[in-house]
């Protein structure tokens, strides 16, 4: 008996290293999830960010700076889409639980849907701004300075364009309304000439339009339609809403950060595939199979298809998937649709340039005024950081 009992706990003993040794080789195995999970937190690289940002970067600041931060509220979106879409646009957007960028792109219905079906490219906007600001409005920069530069970026009736030193401003030309640039962007930033850039029905401005963006200080604020430029033209313009937009709680611009926890794994490795297939912008070095930088491609060939990744809403039907990278937008149809379209308004472009500001240290902007520029040179926009 006395011996059964000793031998008793040392079974248990036996039992318990065992399982503990079962327990360490199960922590210690390797998990497929960690690698996802530190893909989609990784930063986005500068071409990876040229391809998200590709669709809206030649959108007016006014538009651009309630779209990224509404980006982070992507189940918002999704509310507000099917608020608009039950009730009209005419329903009272003001009185929703949104938050404030939100219920501007909620003004704008056609831009409300986009956001909305391109769901996953919604989310990555989102997780992008949250985390690379300055890397945003850099590849934002990047964009523009390439599509004026293949002349498909300038001022026209429906538009403003100042190019300061480098730095380019897109501001809406009428005081009482806004138009959304409608472009095929694989084609706006690599081929010559116009054709490719127009617009469509024009929107009217609203209090909603509260910020603006700061190039200067690579980031998006508040400026309570105090300033002037283009705020000083729509001021007198604007009415109703302006106990819910026009007020000091908006100095600070909130985002939610809830949008890193969605898994966009699937998606930003198709981003970068688009970006490894695409050929090099000229002057640019074409990335490496591993993200990094090659030789650049020959100019004018074509990549191979890629592949489209939204999900949800049937986007196949309701908005013609690409097969150009780019984030998913344009096809050779709508390249087609596009040129034919951008004939009429292709005489109206002109360019406005102002020469660079004298340098001066760059400050933060007074609620009062559109912040100044500073820094006379524009050169360190296009350098990749």
């Amino acid at each position: 008996m006395k011996t059964f009992l000793i031998t008793v706990p040392a079974a248990f003993l036996a039992l318990g290293l065992l399982a503990g040794s079962a327990a360490y080789a199960d922590d210690d195995r390797y998990d497929p999830a960690d690698e996802a999970e530190q893909a989609y937190d990784a930063p986005f690289t500068a071409a990876e960010l040229d391809d998200l940002l590709a669709p809206i970067a030649l959108y007016p600041d006014p538009l651009l700076a309630q779209i990224l931060p509404a980006a982070t509220f992507s189940d918002q979106i999704d509310a507000a889409a099917r608020y608009v879409g039950q009730y009209g646009q005419a329903a009272r957007i003001d009185d929703q639980p949104w938050d404030v960028s939100v219920k501007a792109v909620a003004h704008y219905p056609n831009l409300l849907a986009m956001m909305d079906q391109k769901f996953d490219w919604t989310v990555s906007l989102g997780q992008a701004y949250i985390n690379q600001q300055q890397d945003v409005m850099d590849s934002i920069q990047r964009l523009r300075a390439e599509a004026e530069a293949r002349g498909n970026l300038s001022s026209t009736p429906e538009q403003q364009v100042v190019d300061s030193g480098g730095v380019i401003s897109i501001d809406p030309a009428a005081p009482d309304v806004i138009y959304v640039p409608q472009y095929d962007p694989q084609m706006v930033y690599m081929e010559p000439g116009y054709g490719f850039f127009t617009f469509g029905t024009g929107f009217i401005i609203g209090a909603w339009l509260n910020r603006d963006c700061d190039w200067h200080g690579r980031r998006i604020y508040y400026h309570g339609w105090q300033g002037g430029g283009w705020i000083g033209r729509s001021r007198l313009h604007v009415r109703g809403g302006n106990n819910i937009y026009i007020n000091n709680r908006y100095r600070t611009i909130t985002v939610n950060r809830g949008a890193l926890q969605h898994d966009t794994t699937r998606y930003r490795g198709e981003i970068r595939r688009n970006v490894q297939l695409r050929p090099a912008l000229p002057g640019r070095p074409a990335p490496s199979a591993r993200g990094g930088q090659g030789t650049p491609a020959a100019v004018g060939t074509r990549p191979p298809a890629a592949t489209n990744v939204y999900r949800g809403r049937d986007v196949q039907r309701s908005q013609p998937a690409s097969q150009t990278g780019y984030g998913g937008y344009g096809s050779s149809r709508d390249a087609t649709t596009y040129r034919q379209r951008g004939q009429t308004s292709r005489g109206a472009m002109q360019p406005v340039n102002r020469a660079a500001p004298a340098q001066r240290a760059v400050s933060r902007p007074a609620p009062a005024s559109r912040p100044a520029p500073s820094g006379g040179g524009g050169g360190g926009w296009r350098q990749q950081r």
